[in-house]
């Protein structure tokens, strides 16, 4: 358990890296690119993903469980791993990657479509899946949190207005590149390069496929959605999505980073038969997810208002009336993900992870060719909401019936209540404040004080609980 500490600590810490200083520039990036420069990258970044999505064929997750699953064994099995999937993934790579330029001859905006080529080249250098198969994040945390810091210089010195989507662009999809290949430094001291026969590495397709088919269904009820704004609606309505997006995609990431320290874990101790070890700890874990999403949720409510005015800029306070609506995406993504992450793909469960994303896909195109005609951009809004609704809904049931798993409903009805009372009586003493970032830093220690007395006092506390069981 203290190499899952330590790796939550360094995914967290390159997590909040990934996104925070991002968000950082956003107030620099917004006010310079507008919504049509944000809606330009959003929608081209959109159609570079479904090149990204087939160029790695599954290969994040298959990897890292087929590292898990023999690098105890022995180095030279684990080399034999690693080198076969790393040709495998180079030879589907290689062919997306001409398909990607070919197209880019027939789309607009080609300079900004050329500039996202490097994402699709990264995945063809991406070997991060075999450093979380060894449960070893601090290289890959380390390398990105040193890219990352970069970019954001680059990002401040260099986009100063509405022309430079291009210098944008480029400066992001080339420090993902980047942060890739620096990564081959670390590799030598695990695993030893041999030579692999093409056909044995081509054989890794099918078990690769089982995790591709559901990343497919993921990119269709999440990136879809800013392929068909842009397409029918143009730049600035992705725009004002993305940036919607943005917020609540923070708070998801910080909250969903234990699960992706925890799958070579559990992973580890299916392979070990023991599998019931991995219910009492997703009993935890969950506990633990749900006392950070509720208040979180609310707490985007309790800011949101006084905070896109100052931080986005004045040409999109159109979002105010959709950030409201994207907020409860912070509890139900993260809890989809749990169940996903910390049993399904570990104990090798993957129809059954199928089943709710193919299904949360099906959902989200059918909403999107009926709610998009009717409201507009709001029923593309609706029909992702209600997409991962149904997804977690499904896992929720099936993870229930397969397993003697239980849900804290005492935990779970004080977080909410506590939350709920948070939420009014921070929105009552800060409304008629005005719309700046100080006003935004005193409602979030407010609530946070508020939360943490009354949960607290309920007894429900699951930090005062570790405290005290550290000094038991």
């Amino acid at each position: 358990m203290k190499n899952v500490a330590k790796n939550f600590m360094y995914q967290t810490v390159f997590q909040l890296t990934k996104i925070i200083l991002p968000i950082v520039t956003i107030p620099i990036v917004s006010n310079a690119l507008g919504p049509v420069g944000i809606g330009v990258y959003n929608y081209t970044y959109s159609i570079a993903q479904y090149f990204v999505l087939l160029a790695g064929l599954g290969v994040t997750i298959y990897g890292n469980r087929e590292v898990a699953l023999v690098w105890k064994k022995s180095k030279k099995s684990t080399s034999i791993v690693f080198c076969e999937i790393f040709v495998f993934k180079m030879i589907i790579s290689s062919i997306v990657l001409i398909m990607y330029f070919v197209l880019s001859f027939f789309v607009d905006n080609k300079g900004v479509f050329l500039s996202q080529i490097f994402v699709i080249l990264a995945v063809m250098f991406d070997i991060s899946w075999f450093f979380m198969g060894i449960e070893d994040f601090r290289k890959t945390s380390m390398v990105n949190l040193i890219v990352q810091l970069f970019s954001f210089v680059f990002i401040i010195l260099l986009v100063k207005d509405e022309k430079d989507v291009v210098v944008y662009t480029l400066i992001q999809s080339l420090g993902i590149m980047l942060s890739q290949l620096l990564v081959w430094v670390y590799i030598r001291k695990h695993i030893k390069f041999v030579k692999v026969n093409i056909r044995k590495c081509l054989q890794h397709i099918k078990g690769s496929i089982d995790y591709f088919i559901p990343q497919v269904a993921i990119m269709l009820y999440t990136n879809l959605n800013k392929t068909i704004l842009g397409f029918y609606l143009g730049a600035v309505a992705v725009g004002y999505y993305a940036n919607s997006l943005q917020l609540n995609t923070v708070f998801i990431t910080i909250i969903t980073t234990l699960d992706l320290v925890l799958l070579p874990h559990m992973t580890s101790l299916f392979a070990s038969k023991e599998s019931s070890k991995i219910v009492r700890m997703m009993e935890k874990t969950i506990n633990l997810q749900l006392f950070i999403s509720i208040p979180t949720m609310f707490g985007m409510l309790i800011v949101y208002d006084k905070l896109v005015p100052w931080f986005f800029g004045s040409k999109f306070l159109f979002i105010n009336k959709i950030i409201p609506l994207f907020s409860i995406l912070i509890v139900v993504i993260p809890l989809g993900m749990s169940i996903s992450r910390q049993y399904l793909m570990p104990v090798g469960r993957v129809k059954e992870y199928n089943k709710s994303v193919l299904l949360g896909a099906g959902i989200n195109i059918l909403l999107n060719a009926f709610l998009l005609p009717l409201f507009g951009f709001f029923g593309v809004v609706f029909a992702n909401i209600f997409a991962e609704l149904f997804v977690t809904i499904v896992r929720v049931r099936s993870f229930l019936k397969s397993t003697d798993f239980k849900f804290n409903v005492k935990n779970i009805i004080s977080y909410t209540m506590a939350a709920l009372i948070m939420f009014f009586l921070t929105r009552l003493f800060t409304h008629d404040m005005p719309e700046l970032l100080w006003v935004n830093i005193v409602q979030a220690i407010i609530a946070v004080l508020i939360y943490f007395v009354i949960v607290t006092f309920l007894r429900t506390n699951p930090i005062i609980e570790f405290i005290r069981n550290k000094r038991i």
